[in-house]
């Protein structure tokens, strides 16, 4: 049992030692060095100096890219590359940066010293630290060079005459004026063309026939029936006694229908007519094809009612005839009076 205790005793130091040489062995196959090369060349000021950031690491470690100011000493950094590692299969890996910086200056320069951390993967922080790398900046001017020359002048572009152009865009703006100008003339007259110059009570009869030639009420169309008869008569009233009918309710027709030229009993006739309509736009009743067709007969007769009255030359001169007779003067014919006792009649046609 003794010897069993002291061969413990003398294996775990044995144990340490191997674990220490094997640590140093790694540490010596894989060390971490960083350096930074600049390729060569001739320089100027102001010329691209591509330098390379190389830092030789274990595999598994892991190199943090520095973040490397604009003002590096006496370089102007233009642009900083990603890290890119490259593994080399001896369990060594080497990490690259690209820096593309800038000198304005000639003469002979050095990179600043340029730490970098890197990580062993266990969260353990080391620092290696590349050498400063010279750069030499020559001068584009030549040794003994004196001469004095001349600024260069301004660089002479290439002349192109618009001319042509701005006169042919002008004259395709002035057709298209044109074109545009003759196409609502065009539409105008057309617009005139279709204008129907007869009577409105003409109209009214004409559209009245043509609705009731549809046959809506043999479809089940009611409701497309009643509304274009209704419209029909509310557009004749409103053209034939200037009472404005189709963008009001039958409430507010009735209170201008009062203003108008028309009589009560053509008054009422015209708001029972449209009250009769709006039933049936505007509710689920569904009447029957007799009174659908009824509607049509109701609406010609208020035009035929309110029509005005066409007076020939020869109305006039009988008006003048009887009103003479009356007067004590001689009539020759007997002739219906066509105008109030104040000799003014409203809405009527004067035809010559």
């Amino acid at each position: 049992m003794v010897i069993t205790m002291n061969r413990r005793l003398i294996l775990i130091p044995l144990l340490l030692l191997f674990t220490l040489l094997a640590v140093g062995t790694v540490a010596a196959q894989a060390p971490l060095t960083a350096t930074v090369t600049v390729p060569e060349g001739a320089y100027t000021v102001g010329d691209p100096v591509e330098m390379t950031l190389s830092v030789t690491h274990p595999a598994e470690y892991h190199v943090i890219n520095p973040e490397i100011p604009q003002t590096w000493g006496d370089f102007i950094v233009k642009s900083q590359s990603p890290a890119t590692t490259v593994d080399h299969g001896d369990g060594t890996a080497t990490t690259t940066v690209l820096i593309d910086a800038r000198l304005f200056a000639p003469g002979e320069f050095s990179t600043p010293p340029l730490t970098v951390n890197v990580t062993d993967g266990a969260g353990q922080l080391s620092e290696v630290t590349a050498a400063p790398a010279p750069v030499l900046i020559n001068s584009i001017l030549v040794e003994g060079d004196t001469e004095l020359r001349d600024i260069k002048p301004q660089a002479e572009l290439p002349f192109v005459n618009m001319l042509p152009w701005i006169a042919g865009g002008l004259i395709m703006a002035l057709f298209a004026a044109l074109s545009f100008y003759w196409w609502k003339r065009r539409q105008a007259k057309l617009a005139l063309a279709t204008v129907d110059n007869r009577p409105p009570h003409e109209i009214a009869l004409d559209d009245l026939a043509r609705i009731g030639q549809l046959g809506l009420p043999e479809q089940g169309r009611f409701k497309e029936h009643y509304t274009l008869v209704s419209d029909t008569i509310r557009l004749y009233i409103e053209r034939a006694y200037d009472v404005p009918m189709l963008e009001r309710t039958t409430g507010e027709i009735r209170s201008g229908l009062k203003q108008s030229d028309l009589s009560q009993n053509n008054t009422r006739q015209v708001i029972i007519f449209l009250e009769e309509s709006d039933l049936v736009k505007f509710s689920t009743f569904a009447p029957d094809q007799a009174s659908a067709y009824a509607l049509i007969a109701q609406g010609r007769q208020i035009v035929e009612e309110t029509k005005p009255v066409v007076i020939t030359e020869e109305d006039i001169d009988n008006n003048l005839t009887s009103t003479n007779s009356s007067s004590g003067g001689t009539s020759t014919k007997e002739t219906p009076n066509r105008f109030s006792a104040n000799g003014k009649m409203q809405n009527v046609e004067v035809s010559a």
